[in-house]
């Protein structure tokens, strides 16, 4: 067939693009946009780290706070950050990104505020209380729940001290004096 033959019947069929109401069906199955619950997060960094096209960043440059970013635009919908998320802050609805032109309508940034540690003073973002509860089948002691106000030196630090009285036989409160 000649080229004149393929533009005519090229220029005799109606056209084939989608009115912007027929929208292709969704398959089952489609992961779609991610979700963040801000008051799960822990700034942990696992998302990040598995996410290849880095569409998921955390920023911790302010001193009382991180803020958790995501780019919808380089988003493969992969579902690795929900997976591997520990507190499951982030989740998928299979919803689909907003179609447009502007890219500011595809980020999303979330700012999660730090505590001040009990012990140092140091930020540190506790673990959200439905994971607490999850982790320890609904019976969190007082002793986790403190250590949830601590940063991780001073958890180190406590933990050294809890059992190396433990082995030397010290209780709390009985310094330098051995059993």
């Amino acid at each position: 067939m000649s080229i004149l033959g393929v533009l005519l019947r090229n220029l005799s069929t109606p056209a084939r693009t989608r009115a912007a109401a027929d929208i292709v069906p969704t398959p089952a199955g489609f992961r779609g946009l991610i979700e963040h619950d801000p008051a799960l997060c822990t700034g942990c960094t696992a998302c990040t780290q598995v996410c290849a096209p880095k569409a998921i960043s955390i920023d911790a440059t302010e001193a009382t706070s991180i803020t958790w970013k995501f780019f919808a635009g380089q988003c493969s919908y992969c579902g690795l950050c929900v997976q591997y998320c520990p507190t499951h802050a982030i989740t998928n609805r299979g919803a689909l990104p907003p179609v447009t032109g502007d890219p500011s309508l595809h980020r999303v940034a979330h700012k999660v505020e730090c505590q001040a540690c009990a012990s140092c003073g140091r930020p540190v973002i506790p673990l959200p209380e439905t994971l607490l509860h999850e982790l320890y089948d609904g019976a969190v002691s007082t002793s986790v729940r403190a250590q949830q106000t601590l940063c991780d030196a001073c958890r180190r630090r406590e933990a050294s001290e809890g059992l190396r009285d433990a082995f030397l036989g010290h209780d709390k409160g009985q310094e330098g004096r051995t059993t």
